[in-house]
């Protein structure tokens, strides 16, 4: 190779090094969009199981009141019903996602959202009197808040 040749061939060195780099660029934007798309989903995935969750409770509530005067085949049913919440709540654990607590009792800012307070003189202000709809973690982040009733004097 002669010396004149040297610098070109470091010119189309230097062409293809830009050209790569502002791949990897793109190629990185790619795939932060990517993981930000596929993180929405596992998220809406995640809430959807919730509401399946929910449902179950709702119907355990009504159920519970009667379900000692039930006949057998319908406790057998009640309890099939219990042992697919049980798989659905071993799944959500699985994923990383874990009921919030209220440490001590008391509304938590930025995992509780009151919807009703009620005045309750014998207990402090913000001691959560009911939940409405449980809340949940996700990898030790919020994924749904909490829903309660709080005391407020």
């Amino acid at each position: 190779m002669n010396e004149s040749a040297l610098p070109e061939r470091c010119q189309l060195i230097v062409a293809d090094l830009s050209a790569l780099m502002r791949e990897a660029h793109v190629l990185k934007a790619r795939l932060a969009e990517d993981a930000e798309r596929a993180h929405k989903e596992q998220t809406r995935l995640l809430l959807a199981m919730l509401d399946v969750l929910d449902s179950f409770e709702r119907v355990f509530a009504n159920i519970e009141p009667r379900e000692a005067t039930a006949d057998r085949q319908a406790r057998i049913w009640v309890g099939n019903f219990r042992t697919v919440r049980r798989v659905l709540d071993n799944h959500l654990r699985d994923l990383g996602v874990v009921r919030i607590e209220a440490p001590e009792g008391k509304v938590v800012p930025g995992l509780h959202t009151v919807t009703e307070t009620r005045e309750q003189l014998d207990l402090d202000d913000e001691v959560i009197l009911e939940e409405v709809q449980r809340g949940y973690l996700w990898r030790n982040r919020v994924l749904r808040k909490s829903t309660v009733i709080a005391v407020k004097n």
